[in-house]
This record gives C-alpha cells, structure tokens and sequence, in this order.
C-alpha cells in the first residue's frame, strides 16, 4: 500500500489534488489506516491518471463523479460509461466550431485594423 506522498510523488500530483479527488468521491476504493490516513494500491495510480487527463480535455468533476459511480458497479454500466465518452466528445467538437469561428472573425478584425 503506498502513502498519499508515495502517490503524489509518482503521480506527480499534489497532495491536496488527491485529498480532493477523493473527498469528492472520484478515489472511491482507498482505504484507511487506523489512523485515518489514505492508503492507495499501485491501481490508484493508473485512476489518477486516467482522472488527470479527463481534467485536462475539460470534464467535469460532476460527470467524473458520475462515471466512477458507473465504473464500481462493474462491466453492466459500459454502454452509459461510452455515453459519457461520446457526450463529451461531441462538447469538445462544438467548442472547436465555436473557436474556429471566433478566429476567422478576429482574423478579419485584425486585417482592418491593420488598414485603419
């Protein structure tokens, strides 16, 4: 079993990050001590990846939340999981339109501007 500064440290996440992860219930499978203190297995550290990089393509923590509630209750969830993937997916999509747009008509700003 591996500290949170063991984890941290490997993950290259702080403490704080991890504290909060799982006080909103993304890490429901770490244990703890008698003392109180989190204990993580070697899986966790895959979990907090894999948590890291849906944060950084812009998921929620509401429907991280909501995704790992569907990945405790086992393989019958994978097709509400895929949603979840494919919901988000179509997002960034339409964020992308939106900022492709938004840089033609800056484009277009910045050539008049340039004649004024």
């Amino acid at each position: 079993m591996l500290t949170i500064k063991e984890v941290a440290e490997r993950a290259s996440i702080s403490p704080s990050t991890i504290r909060y992860y799982d006080d909103q219930g993304l890490l429901p499978f770490v244990q703890r001590d008698k003392n109180g203190y989190r204990l993580f297995k070697e899986e966790a550290l895959f979990w907090l990846e894999f948590i890291g990089i849906m944060r950084s393509v812009g998921m929620s923590v509401k429907t991280l939340q909501r995704f790992t509630q569907l990945q405790m209750k086992g393989d019958e969830t994978l097709d509400e999981r895929m949603q979840i993937f494919n919901e988000h997916q179509e997002k960034l999509r339409t964020q992308k339109n939106e900022i492709e747009v938004a840089l033609g008509k800056l484009e277009v700003i910045i050539k008049v501007f340039k004649f004024l």
